[in-house]
C-alpha cells in the first residue's frame, strides 16, 4: 500500500510551486503536456501518490479557467463517449496506482512519457476510422493509463484528438474538456479511497494560484502568438523528464 509522508517541507512545496507554474503555462497554451510534465516532478519530490494528490486539485482549478473559452469549440460527439469510458477506466486503474510499489510506478511513468514524447515528436497521427468503437477503445486505454499512473489529460486521447482533421482550437477544446472531466473523476476516486484524509488540502491549495495564473498566461500566449513549433519543444521537454524519472 502507499505511504504518505508525515511532513511536506516548505522547500519542496516552493520547488513544486515554481514547476507547476511553468507546467501550467504549457497546459494553458497547448491544452496538454503540463500534466505529463508535473506528475513525474511531483512524484520525485513527494512520492507518486502524494505528489499526484497534491497536484490534482490545482490542476482542476487551472483547467476550470480554460473551460469557458474551450466549451464553444467542443465536438461533443467525440468527447462524450471517450470521456465517459475513460472515466470508468480511471477508477479501475486507481486500484493499481494505490497498491503498486512507488519505485516501479516512477519507472512506468517515465517509460510511458518517453513513448508518448517520441510519438509526438514523430508527429504520429491516427488515420483509421473515427466512430463510437474507436472512441471507446481510446477512452479505455487513456483512462487506464491515467488511473494507473496518475498522468492527467490522457496522452493517448490527446494523440487521437490531434489526428482529427479539424481546426487547432477545436482539437484543443476536445483535449481540455476531456482532461477536465477526467480530473474530476480522478479526484473523486482519491476521495473515495481516503487519500485526501492523509494529504493536506491546505498544502495542495497553496499550489492552486500557480496553476491558475500559469494556465491563464498560457491561454493568452496561445491566442496572441500560436506557434506550430511549440508542440515539438513540448515533446522534447517530456522526453527529458521521462528519462530523468526513469533513472532516478
Amino acid at each position: 500500500m502507499f505511504e504518505i509522508p508525515t511532513n511536506l517541507l516548505s522547500f519542496e512545496l516552493t520547488i513544486a510551486f515554481l514547476c507547476l507554474f511553468f507546467c501550467a503555462i504549457v497546459q494553458g497554451y497547448s491544452g496538454f503536456g503540463g500534466g505529463l510534465m508535473i506528475v513525474p516532478i511531483m512524484a520525485l519530490l513527494f512520492g507518486p501518490v502524494t505528489g499526484i494528490a497534491l497536484v490534482s486539485i490545482p490542476f482542476f482549478f487551472g483547467m476550470l479557467f480554460l473551460i469557458p473559452r474551450a466549451i464553444g469549440h467542443v465536438n461533443w460527439r467525440e468527447v462524450l463517449p471517450l470521456a465517459s469510458i475513460s472515466s470508468i477506466a480511471i477508477l479501475i486503474g486507481q486500484i493499481f496506482l494505490l497498491s503498486a510499489d512507488a519505485r516501479n510506478l516512477k519507472i512506468a511513468m517515465g517509460i510511458f512519457i518517453i513513448i508518448f514524447a517520441i510519438l509526438f515528436l514523430r508527429n504520429w497521427k491516427y488515420s483509421g476510422k473515427r466512430n463510437f468503437m474507436t472512441r471507446g477503445l481510446v477512452g479505455a486505454a487513456a483512462g487506464s493509463v491515467t488511473g494507473a499512473f496518475g498522468i492527467p489529460g490522457g496522452p493517448i486521447a490527446v494523440m487521437y484528438y490531434l489526428s482529427a482533421p479539424i481546426e487547432p482550437k477545436e482539437q484543443r477544446a476536445n483535449i481540455v474538456l476531456t482532461g477536465f472531466i477526467n480530473t474530476i473523476v480522478f479526484i473523486m476516486g482519491f476521495i473515495f479511497h481516503d487519500v485526501y484524509n492523509q494529504v493536506s488540502i491546505i498544502e495542495s491549495g497553496s499550489l492552486v494560484p500557480a496553476f491558475i495564473v500559469g494556465s491563464i498566461l498560457g491561454q493568452y500566449l496561445f491566442n496572441v502568438a500560436p506557434a506550430k513549433w511549440f508542440n515539438k519543444v513540448n515533446s522534447v521537454m517530456l522526453l527529458v523528464i521521462g528519462a530523468v524519472i526513469t533513472v532516478l
